[in-house]
């Protein structure tokens, strides 16, 4: 049961990136026809593309298990091995938990604050890190009890 909801998590991520990497790709793409094919600009363009481009990489990056260095812990025995992985992710929980607090005076700061051609608030810009760090550190978690994806293996090695 578990498994198969931890698969299925797994999967919402990478179609929640990928439906954001389509989305930038399809803004940026008409952006640059409009521009110089037709001649008129389109301001809110540059903000929806950074906008979707963050949140983007706040959410890819919670199924970015290739972010590690693992040529010290390979060389470690088992059992130090799982000790040094405990430590290391231990320190990134750690890490994650301190960009969500320090995000959310930002998020607060932000609150009133509009992009000026989309018209939403740019506490929305901020919101992406607590997502992000929130399901990274879910992932972090999940890394502990389960197998890693079959398709990160191949592609890691």
């Amino acid at each position: 049961m578990l498994t198969g909801s931890v698969v299925w998590f797994r999967r919402l991520l990478d179609a929640a990136a990928a439906l954001l990497l389509a989305a930038v790709t399809g803004v940026t793409f008409v952006r640059v026809v409009a521009r110089y094919g037709f001649g008129h600009g389109m301001p809110w363009s540059e903000e929806a593309t950074r906008f979707l481009f963050v949140w983007l990489i706040m959410i890819a990056a919670a199924r970015a298990a290739h972010l590690r260095v693992d040529l010290l812990t390979d060389m470690l025995r088992p059992r130090a091995r799982l000790r040094a992985e405990i430590v290391f992710a231990a320190l990134g929980i750690g890490l994650l938990g301190f960009l969500i607090w320090k995000d959310l005076p930002l998020i607060e700061l932000t609150s009133g604050d509009y992009y000026t051609a989309l018209g939403i608030s740019i506490e929305y810009l901020y919101w992406s890190v607590v997502a992000g760090c929130g399901l990274w550190i879910i992932s972090i978690l999940l890394a502990f009890y389960l197998p890693p994806d079959p398709d990160e293996e191949m592609s890691t090695s």
